[in-house]
């Protein structure tokens, strides 16, 4: 028999593997092997070219975003920086139930690693690039709290010969340096006016200096790599055929990989090599706030509909039939309800808490949701129409819920403390 549905081989093949004196003993088919290979890192293709950041793979944008990526003074108190909520030492999370930089976020902060592999960006998928989301948090009160007109002062003051060898000259216009620097488009009643009387011709330099801020935060996060966890050893030596006794999976390792990617059906939302399909989906974890409720990629898509900063924006380097995605963008329908987007699993072991507002503090918990699951909160007054269930219960037993575990704990990459992107820039 071949353990995972996606085999084309009907017969098991014992495959023996030399290790020294020793011979591991597999029974995977040679399909089976073929099917695991697509989950190593090893067979992670290279980022999508980003057609609407011309300097995506600009080394020197990204040595210009990996300042900026560390940079407390592109806050309002001078204490907050992108790496306040991704912080390299929890894999570029921050490891609470809700992100807290000046003030509260509503949700928590994602990954940044897996993020130039997807098309939408924050848990609801309200920005359509990493350049475009990069910009949202510089001016959420709750976050960095800044404006606009700060960012692109701040970026002449401390940046400006970088910003201009990549970008050229449009920080010469002094009339940028004399704006109020509480003017933006949102925020206050007040600060709108003060964005309104500035000169139409003005707004689109500041728009475009900030679009560029964020292009470089977006060419930094991009040359960031996740190292090879054990389940990427393993699977190498499977497809090489010279696994060793030291990149061995245990028994229960073993048996959760069987049933992560055959039974339990984990893998049909979870899958390729970063263990997502950066979809959306409900699976009715519990409400945070049952008077104010989530409603997820269908609040989402309103915002994103408004966003300045998307690929059809005259911001944007691609052209208008490039922008696909934004183009054929399902707007309605009940399957985007409270569906969130399916987050990486990999290193899920240390990124707790989960879900978008860290409903569950562990794996455990986690496992006996999927379980059985409870339907998602369904309120009238706030929910436009019934929510849609994306999951069907597990009914596992108690050894197979741990070796689901087990074989999560795979999938933790070292942090690769060699690696200069990952550090804080000196």
């Amino acid at each position: 028999m071949s353990y995972f549905r996606n085999s084309l081989i009907l017969g098991t093949a014992v495959l023996l593997i030399s290790c020294g004196e020793q011979k591991v003993e597999h029974d995977f088919t040679q399909a089976d092997i073929l099917f695991l290979k697509q989950f190593s890192l090893s067979s992670l293709a290279e980022a999508p070219k980003s057609k609407s950041n011309s300097v995506a793979s600009d080394l020197n944008a990204a040595k210009l975003g990996h300042q900026l990526f560390f940079d407390k003074r592109l806050s309002a108190n001078g204490e907050v920086a992108c790496s306040h909520c991704h912080q390299p030492e929890k894999y570029f999370t921050d490891g609470l139930k809700t992100s807290v930089a000046i003030g509260t976020a509503k949700r928590n902060a994602p990954s940044v690693l897996s993020a130039s592999w997807s098309h939408w960006m924050y848990w609801d998928g309200r920005k359509d690039s990493v350049w475009s989301q990069a910009l949202g948090p510089l001016e959420d009160p709750a976050e960095h709290g800044f404006t606009r007109v700060k960012v692109v002062k701040s970026i002449a003051k401390n940046y400006g010969r970088s910003y201009e060898a990549i970008f050229g000259k449009i920080l010469a216009d002094e009339r940028l340096m004399s704006l109020p620097d509480d003017a933006t488009p949102l925020g206050s009643e007040q600060q709108k006016q003060l964005w309104q009387q500035i000169d139409p011709q003005v707004q689109e330099k500041v728009n475009q200096v900030f679009a560029n801020v964020g292009k470089s935060l977006m060419a930094y996060q991009r040359q960031l790599k996740t190292p090879l966890a054990r389940f990427d050893h393993y699977v190498d030596g499977l497809v090489a055929d010279n696994l060793t006794t030291a990149n061995q999976l245990n028994e229960s390792e073993l048996n959760g990989m069987k049933l992560f990617l055959g039974r339990a059906n984990c893998v049909s939302c979870h899958n390729g090599p970063l263990f997502t399909n950066f979809e959306f989906h409900n699976i009715g974890a519990p409400e945070s706030d049952k008077n104010n409720v989530d409603l997820g990629r269908y609040s989402g898509i309103k915002s994103l509909v408004a966003d300045e900063f998307t690929c059809l924006s005259s911001y944007s380097d691609a052209k208008p039939e490039e922008c696909m995605e934004m183009r054929f963008l399902k707007k309605q329908g009940p399957e985007l309800v409270g569906a969130f987007k399916t987050p990486s699993l990999r290193n899920v072991s240390k990124t707790a808490p989960y879900m978008q507002t860290g409903q569950f503090d562990s794996l455990e918990q986690v496992i006996e949701h999927y379980d059985i699951p409870k339907p998602p909160y369904y309120n009238r007054q706030q929910h436009p129409n019934r929510p849609h269930f994306d999951i069907l219960a597990l009914n596992l037993k108690p050894q197979e819920k741990l070796d689901l575990i087990a074989f999560l704990h795979t999938l933790t990459s070292p942090i690769p403390e060699d690696d200069e992107w990952w550090q804080e820039p000196k």
